[in-house]
């Protein structure tokens, strides 16, 4: 796979194994010292899921979106890493990038659109064909109803973004 296509399937990664949070507590019980997240990242991983949960995607998320990413991918711009970054700093990197912020601006995206609509439609999508962890925040309906209401764009997406959906 090449390295755009690892860094979306990443991104979408991370939205949903930030779900695990609340089991955080559990892990870091058994996890070595040194290792165990603080109670002011375990916070900020908490609204990071909570802000990314709530968020409305716009009514022409499928419309902007794939075509952005696959200009993103046709460019060979790879996203930002984001593994241990909260969504502020991520956002923060992404306005940062020269060659991916004119790609954003073109399709009328800022960075926080294009960090929050991948988080969120990996996130929603993630939650909607598994178990939600107890504990996780409400999806927002509106996105749920919108990714319902497009399974094909759905499906392009996830492999857009490099990744496959598991049925329930």
């Amino acid at each position: 796979m090449d390295q755009p296509a690892m860094t979306f399937r990443t991104y979408f990664l991370v939205a949903a194994l930030s779900l695990s949070l609340p089991v955080l507590p559990a892990m870091a019980q058994q996890a070595p010292a040194g290792q165990q997240p603080t109670s002011e990242q375990q916070a900020m991983m908490m609204h990071d899921i909570t802000a990314a949960a709530q968020y409305r995607l716009p009514n022409n998320f499928f419309t902007v979106m794939i075509p952005t990413i696959k200009e993103i991918k046709a460019r060979n711009v790879t996203p930002p890493e984001s593994g241990n970054l909260s969504l502020s700093q991520t956002i923060e990197r992404t306005a940062q990038m020269e060659r991916l912020m004119p790609i954003l601006r073109e399709h009328g995206l800022s960075a926080s659109d294009f960090v929050m609509g991948i988080t969120t439609f990996g996130m929603t999508t993630a939650l909607m064909h598994q178990q939600a962890p107890k504990g996780a925040p409400a999806l927002n309906p509106a996105n749920v109803k919108l990714i319902n209401a497009h399974p094909q764009e759905t499906e392009t997406m996830i492999q857009e973004m490099g990744g496959q959906l598991s049925q329930p």
